[in-house]
């Protein structure tokens, strides 16, 4: 068995479900039924259903090319800027359907963070005031930027340095400033694709300890090759695996302490074991 290292007991309204291993819940903030993810005439992903529970940490866990990136990008319509991509299926936020809301306002209720820090060629002011000026906000901008950098764990190391180009920090730096940058327009969820994977442990080490703090009052969905990383952030860990057709489904979604130290499904016991992967 797997020793968690924090508590999963988030109020999520648990309803547990036999049915495929995948656990449900009663009011989740993220939900995809029947998803299928086509690149051209490729299948990429096929039915999958899942939610995600307010104010958890789920992470998506699986092999190399089983679709964890391309799920993750199907709840803020990210897909829909890949001219190839076709989406089957429901995908709703608070109960709402994603694609009845205006897509830069799903952006902005649920955010972003890339596997690479992406700032824009700015001042790291700039940065963080981006969204709320692209959203018409010309009042507080000081208040939000200042705010979004300590909750992102950055305003003691930047903020004597607000007018410099953001291209000069260092790469954790870079990657908490993006986190900082969704939170200037409140998002309530975070979605993380691979958010640790260019960066040196220490500098993953704040990373996590970031998600941790921010799943109080936000959900973070993230994709993660990181077993141990899993472990350490997640409330609930999600398996998606490919087979011989390469086509990426959800195989078990559970409690983490499950996923990692009694899954159901043979093969997630496989590759969290390092069996495969």
């Amino acid at each position: 068995m797997v020793e968690k290292t924090i508590d999963t007991n988030h109020n999520s309204n648990k309803i547990s479900s036999s049915e495929n291993n995948i656990i449900n819940f009663e009011s989740p903030v993220l939900e995809a039924k029947n998803l299928n993810v086509h690149y051209g005439k490729v299948l990429a992903v096929k039915n999958v259903s899942i939610q995600v529970p307010k104010n958890n940490v789920v992470s998506l866990i699986g092999p190399s090319g089983c679709g964890k990136s391309t799920l993750i990008r199907c709840f803020n319509r990210m897909n829909d800027t890949i001219r190839i991509a076709k989406i089957d299926g429901t995908i709703t936020y608070n109960s709402q359907d994603i694609y009845e809301l205006d897509p830069a306002e799903v952006r902005y209720r649920i955010g972003m963070v890339f596997q690479k820090p992406n700032p824009f060629p700015k001042s790291i002011y700039e940065n963080v005031a981006f969204g709320p000026k692209v959203n018409g906000v010309k009042e507080n901008l000081d208040e939000i930027v200042e705010s979004s950098l300590k909750k992102a764990d950055l305003w003691k190391e930047v903020k004597d340095r607000l007018k410099e180009n953001a291209y000069g920090l260092s790469g954790g730096q870079q990657q908490r400033l993006c986190i900082a940058r969704s939170l200037a327009v409140n998002p309530e969820v975070i979605l993380m694709d691979e958010p640790c994977s260019a960066l040196d442990p220490i500098s993953t080490d704040r990373i996590e300890e970031l998600i941790k703090d921010l799943s109080k009052s936000m959900t973070i969905l993230i994709v993660t090759h990181n077993m141990q990383q899993a472990i350490r952030v997640s409330n609930y860990a999600a398996c998606m695996m490919a087979g011989e057709e390469r086509i990426g489904e959800l195989i078990e979604y559970g409690e983490v302490d499950q996923i990692f130290g009694n899954p159901i499904d043979k093969r997630t016991e496989n590759y969290v074991t390092g069996r495969i992967g």
